[in-house]
C-alpha cells in the first residue's frame, strides 16, 4: 500500500493516485507527520516529494534538511525525490519573491545552492536523493519503488563484497545494514569493544551524530537476538 499525505495536494499526488488506480494498487490518503508519500513491508519507506522550486526555497530556509532528519529516524529508507528543472526552480521563486533572478551571479549563487544541497544530502546524510526533470516520471519513479518494495523486481546481479579492513571488529560491524567503516570506528571509539556496544541503550547511541532510531534499533537487535536477523 501507498499512503498519501492528505496536505499533499499536488500535480504529483493526483498522477500517483491515477496510476495506482489504472496498476490497481491500493493506496489510502491520511495525514502524515514525516514525509509526503510512505509505504509499509518488512522496510518502512518515507518519500519527501518536492519541485525543483520548492526544493530551492526549502534549501533556504533549511527545512529541508530537517524534514530528511526526521525521515532517517523514523524509517528504513529515506528518499527525497525532486521533480522539474533549475529553470523551473528560479521562475518559481519568482514567482514566489517577485524579484527577478535573471543575473548570472544570482543564477550562478542559485545553482550552487541546488546542486550543493543534492550533493550535502545523497553523501552526508542516509537518504537517498533522486532528481528526475518531470511530475510524469516522478510519479513512475514512486510506483517504481512501491513495486521493487514487494519484491516484484530482484537484482540479478551479486553485489561486491565489503572491503575489508585490518581491524575484524569494523568488519563484523560493517555487515549491519546502514553502518560504514566510519560509524563502525566511531561506535568502536566510544564504547570499546562489540560487547560494550551491545549493553549501550538506543538513547546513546542515538546520541552520536548520523544515528538515528532506526539504526540503533537495527544495532542492537543485530547484537543481541537470539535468534536469525535479517537485513
Amino acid at each position: 500500500m501507498i499512503v498519501i499525505d492528505s496536505r499533499e495536494d499536488s500535480i504529483l499526488s493526483g498522477a500517483v493516485e491515477k496510476l495506482c488506480e489504472e496498476q490497481k494498487i491500493e493506496y489510502q490518503k491520511q495525514w502524515l507527520e514525516v514525509g509526503d508519500y510512505i509505504m509499509m513491508a518488512d522496510t518502512k519507506v518515507a518519500i519527501e516529494a518536492k519541485s525543483s522550486g520548492d526544493f530551492l526555497a526549502s534549501i533556504r530556509n533549511k527545512r529541508i534538511f530537517n524534514q530528511t532528519s526526521n525521515m532517517i529516524d523514523n524509517y528504513d529508507v529515506s528518499v527525497v525525490l525532486i521533480y522539474g528543472t533549475f529553470e523551473e526552480a528560479l521562475k518559481y521563486l519568482d514567482r514566489k519573491d517577485n524579484k527577478q533572478y535573471n543575473s548570472m551571479v544570482w543564477k550562478n549563487r542559485l545553482k550552487r545552492m541546488f546542486v550543493g544541497a543534492v550533493g550535502a544530502l545523497q553523501i552526508k546524510t542516509q537518504a537517498k536523493v533522486l532528481w528526475v526533470p518531470n511530475v510524469t516520471i516522478a510519479a513512475h519513479c514512486i510506483l517504481s519503488m512501491h513495486s521493487h518494495l514487494d519484491g516484484k523486481f530482484q537484482l540479478k546481479k551479486e553485489l561486491p563484497k565489503r572491503q575489508r579492513t585490518d581491524d575484524l571488529r569494523v568488519d563484523m560491524l560493517t555487515q549491519i545494514k546502514g553502518i560504514s567503516q566510519s560509524k563502525a570506528k566511531i561506535l568502536l571509539k566510544k564504547w570499546g569493544s562489540i560487547a560494550e556496544l551491545s549493553s549501550a541503550s538506543v538513547k546513546e547511541i542515538t546520541g552520536l551524530d548520523g544515528f538515528g532510531m532506526v539504526l540503533a534499533n537495527r544495532i542492537l537487535k543485530t547484537l543481541n537476538e537470539e535468534k536469525e536477523v535479517r537485513e
